[in-house]
């Protein structure tokens, strides 16, 4: 029980430093992103939006190895194993620097050739080799600390990189903005962008060494002569399916503005990022309180019974449901206005590529609660062909509906979106009460179909109602807005009020409430 409320403790610190400093790295990248649609026009911004994807194709080199040593650190944190430990590390650290080498042979040799990417491009061959080359630059400096911060999330201290990304990331926005109100450059941009990854990194490779010496430094044993052939057979079968798991991520989400950039154009890719920008923003504020329970998922998967992981999955299906809705309240009733408010009506998407912006991101937060036991339970192996199948649905979908319907942004979107429905939905749960020796799903199905199916309903409608507020001011959207959540809100929670889920985060409420008002009062 005590080592329970520890997880619990540990879990609940990451969840709100994450909450905080997302919330306002959100803020601080809407700056940056409004300085670069009002300083620099559509094709930048389209630009900046196509070496975000191309990059993460270049990614491949990475292949979730990281994930998925990262789950064979947790048994030996458990054991307080530092031998075990070291040599981890240190088998994880020449990992690295083989990708390293890879991503930038590969960099070096696909950057001539970018601008085929790009239909009818505006900017010569020589500046967009140039700006690829910085873009991919501060991607490589993140490799550098890439056992380090793989290590503190496995020990439930993924603040304490939250913090540092967060402080330096800060600066970077904010230099930035300034760079781009006064100087107009693209270049800057990306100069900064570089030098800050590399300070950044280098901050925290340092802090992680200090905090634990007898772990990180050079150990040229060989994992077979320590571990047993379990342990590597383990090791393998996660780093095989992390790797198919991650080209079908990198296809699904890494295509989008790469085929829109070529089939349709920069400013097709301009007007999506920004939709983009706000639903992964906000996205990312909420999914890292759900992530951020994955170190603890790992340590109960080796320390609790099955039934109780059964308990604790449900919960957290709840809470991501919780955080879903929420986020699909708001983008559904607000997302035009705010556009239009924010980047100007010429950035505006019709009512239904809205609604399946919408729909899209609703769909993958739902995935969440499963993804976070995927990875807890180190389940990488079991989803190996899904991850495969998955990538070549999408492709196969985005392509068909652009290059025969001719729909343009919303075949990107229909694209993913049927590949979740087909692949994701059944087959994820499916892993882990199959595979995770849960047992039986039927029950996880039907509460799992009962909470999206409100959510959808509620998408549509207020996605339909929104064009008669698009021109109401933003005050009256944030208002209007807010209670739109408070009601949506306080039906679906009266809908489940009789759920053992809901009376667990009551309580919860219950409790802190009378925590924090006995503590202002004792003062």
């Amino acid at each position: 029980m005590k080592n329970e409320m520890s997880r619990t403790k540990a879990a609940s610190l990451n969840a709100v430093t994450m909450l905080i400093t997302q919330t306002i790295s959100l803020l601080l990248r809407f700056g940056v992103q409004t300085s670069f649609i009002h300083e620099l026009s559509q094709n930048y911004l389209g630009l900046n939006g196509l070496f975000a994807n191309v990059i993460s194709f270049l990614s491949f080199a990475d292949l979730g190895i990281g994930t998925a040593i990262t789950v064979a650190l947790y048994k030996p944190i458990a054991d307080k194993n530092t031998e075990k430990l070291r040599l981890l590390i240190n088998f994880y650290r020449k990992i690295y620097c083989f990708i390293i080498l890879i991503i930038s042979l590969v960099g070096l040799c696909v950057s001539p050739w970018i601008y085929m990417f790009i239909k009818k491009p505006v900017f010569s061959n020589f500046e967009i080799s140039v700006w690829f080359l910085l873009y991919l630059s501060s991607t490589l400096a993140t490799y550098f600390s890439a056992s380090k911060r793989s290590f503190l999330m496995a020990t439930q201290q993924g603040y304490l990189n939250s913090l540092n990304d967060f402080i330096f990331k800060s600066t970077q926005q904010l230099l930035q903005i300034t760079f781009l109100i006064f100087f107009h450059s693209f270049l800057w941009f990306l100069i900064i962008q570089v030098v800050i990854a590399i300070l950044g990194n280098w901050q925290l490779s340092k802090m992680v060494s200090e905090r634990y010496p007898d772990i990180f430094y050079k150990n040229n044993l060989k994992l077979e002569k320590v571990f047993k052939i379990e342990t590597l057979r383990s090791i393998k079968r996660n780093v095989v399916g992390a790797i198919s798991s991650k080209i079908g991520v990198v296809i699904v989400f890494g295509t989008d503005n790469i085929i829109l950039s070529t089939l349709v154009g920069l400013t097709a890719v301009a007007k999506y990022s920004n939709y983009l920008l706000i639903v992964q923003s906000v996205s990312s504020v909420f999914s890292q309180v759900i992530g951020s329970f994955i170190g603890s998922i790992g340590n109960l998967n080796v320390t609790a019974s099955k039934q109780r992981q059964k308990v604790i999955l449900y919960r957290v299906l709840y809470l991501n449901t919780l955080i879903n809705l929420f986020v699909s309240v708001g983008l559904s009733f607000a997302f035009s206005s705010f556009i239009s408010l924010w980047a100007g009506s010429n950035y505006l998407l019709s009512v239904n590529i809205t609604i399946g912006i919408v729909l899209n991101y609703s769909i993958n937060q739902s995935r969440y609660a499963a993804q976070c036991f995927i990875s807890g339970m180190g389940l990488y192996w079991s989803v190996r062909w899904k991850s495969l199948i998955e990538a070549l649905v999408n492709l196969f979908l985005s392509l068909l509906f652009i290059q025969v319907f001719h729909l343009g942004i919303m075949g990107v979107i229909l694209g993913t979106l049927g590949s979740n429905i087909i692949v994701n939905i059944v087959w994820e749960p499916y892993i882990i009460f199959h595979d995770g020796g849960l047992g039986s799903m039927k029950m996880y199905l039907f509460k799992y179909a009962c909470y999206e199916a409100f959510i959808i309903v509620i998408i549509i409608i207020l996605s339909l109602i929104s064009p008669l507020f698009i021109h109401i001011g933003l005050i009256k959207l944030i208002f209007y807005t807010m209670i739109v959540e408070f009601v949506v809100l306080s039906f679906f929670m009266a809908v489940t009020s009789r759920m053992n889920e809901f009376h667990y985060f009551l309580d919860i409420c219950i409790r802190l409430y009378y925590k924090v008002n006995k503590k202002l009062f004792s003062e």
